[in-house]
């Protein structure tokens, strides 16, 4: 028996399930494989739920249908004027719960720098103004500021893809965890779903190898669930997920009023927002859909919607989401149960045609499968969303240079550590300027840190 024959017949039944589906397209160059590329194929394509993949590219769109859209309601809580006792309050919850070993930290960082022009993931690009500190260990070392100061170890976990699982680790290794409690580091990894063509086909990334993408942040709930973390998470006491994305260097993995407000509201699920820079800025916006608090997204809005303001001429639509999340964790453990809502984003996918000749389109060729975290919104008793500052929480690095670049983010930090500087009278240097995290990771820090009074 030859070794192709070999292969074909220790996976029979997978490839009779392929071509049963009308995939089978995905074994035409087996034969021509060496051997461990031909089982890796065969295994690959083994881990793969076609009637789950099926179903979801079936589903409706999670943006179809008439839906009655209408700004947000009473979960707005804006903290700004005259509610610094209501901020006070809320500050001292969260730091009850923060000193009780309630709360950890998610950081999500399954994306790759592809728009950034890098092959290696956003985690690893640069974020400290001076130091270059890579955006994780500027996270980390944030939560390493608040495990010092509560004297506790502070769960911090990493969801990574299966594109960025092996660099993200070798990360943290390196910086021996960014001086985080080690055994509370765990790197989740969320599931990829394939590339489907216009005829709901599956491509080849390669002749061995069937194009993946990962399942959207929506895949955190179940990648927590099936890394056992949650479970993990609730045998220790731990009540409240607090979750970011890898990409905005300026947001707070600890925050202890967001926290605070979570917790007094008895929400399941609360967000962060800033105040949109105008009609046409692309980021998803705060709304109520048939009734119920939600996100949606700015594509999703007409143009009279985006443009509609208030006798106040401040946009209908205007709070802006920035992917900051306090979840409660019984929620969060029942939405890992949950089919969350598909969306369909139209990419182009480099894939090998049926001479197994490689094709990188020049418009999008394909449809990637996602689901998003905050579509569990709708599902929650009780929701929240604070409003916080731009200038404080938000300058993602998405793009390779303008808008939400590495350029932009590191001059908005600067301008937020200069500001530190200027309102607590602290001398500084002119140029590019840090504060390291560990040492002040928000301005209250940075003014206990040189001895001035927070109310000053």
């Amino acid at each position: 028996m030859s070794v192709r024959v070999d292969v074909r017949a220790a996976g029979r039944e997978v490839i009779e399930r392929f071509e049963a589906a009308g995939q089978g397209h995905v074994f035409r160059f087996l034969d021509d494989l060496p051997m461990r590329a031909a089982q890796a194929l065969v295994a690959q394509a083994a881990s793969i739920d076609l009637a789950h993949v099926a179903r979801l590219a079936a589903a409706p769109k999670a943006d179809s249908g008439a839906r009655r859209i209408a700004p947000p309601g009473d979960e707005l809580v804006r903290l700004g004027g005259d509610t610094a006792a209501r901020r006070e309050a809320a500050r001292e919850r969260g730091l009850e719960e923060l000193r009780a070993g309630r709360v950890a930290v998610v950081v999500a960082a399954g994306g790759q720098g592809t728009r950034l022009g890098s092959s290696a993931p956003k985690a690893m690009w640069p974020a400290g103004p001076t130091s270059g500190k890579p955006l994780l260990q500027w996270h980390a070392e944030k939560v390493v500021h608040w495990s010092r100061e509560l004297k506790r170890a502070i769960p911090f976990f990493v969801m990574v893809s299966p594109a960025t699982a092996r660099p993200t680790a070798d990360l943290l290794r390196w910086h021996r965890f960014c001086g985080l409690d080690a055994t509370w580091v765990r790197t989740p990894c969320q599931a990829e779903l394939p590339a489907l063509d216009d005829e709901g086909r599956l491509l080849l990334a390669t002749t061995s190898r069937i194009a993946m993408a990962p399942n959207g942040h929506g895949g955190t709930y179940r990648a927590l669930a099936d890394a056992k973390l949650l479970d993990l998470l609730g045998d220790f006491g731990f009540t409240t997920i607090s979750y970011v994305q890898v990409d905005n260097p300026l947001i707070q993995p600890v925050d202890p009023v967001f926290v605070g407000l979570h917790v007094e509201a008895g929400s399941r699920i609360s967000s962060k927002s800033v105040v949109k820079t105008g009609p046409s800025e692309q980021v998803g916006v705060f709304a109520r859909i048939d009734g119920s608090p939600a996100i949606v997204e700015y594509s999703e809005l007409t143009p009279a919607q985006s443009e509609a303001t208030d006798v106040n001429g401040e946009l209908l639509y205007g709070q802006g989401n920035i992917a900051a999340h306090c979840i409660d964790l019984a929620f969060a453990q029942e939405m890992a149960r949950t089919e969350l809502p598909v969306h369909r984003a139209r990419k182009s996918v480099r894939h090998v045609d049926g001479s197994g000749n490689a094709v990188t389109p020049s418009a999008p060729n394909a449809t990637k499968l996602e689901t998003f975290l905050f579509d569990a919104i709708p599902l929650a008793e009780q929701s929240l969303v604070m409003e916080t500052s731009r200038a404080r929480e938000f300058s993602p690095i998405k793009n390779a240079t303008g808008t939400d670049s590495p350029e932009s983010a590191r001059n908005d930090l600067v301008a937020l550590f200069r500001g530190w500087h200027d309102r607590a009278g602290v001398p500084a240097a002119r140029g590019l300027l840090e504060v390291d995290p560990r040492l002040a990771p928000d301005e209250e820090a940075f003014r206990r840190l040189h001895g001035v009074a927070t109310g000053a």
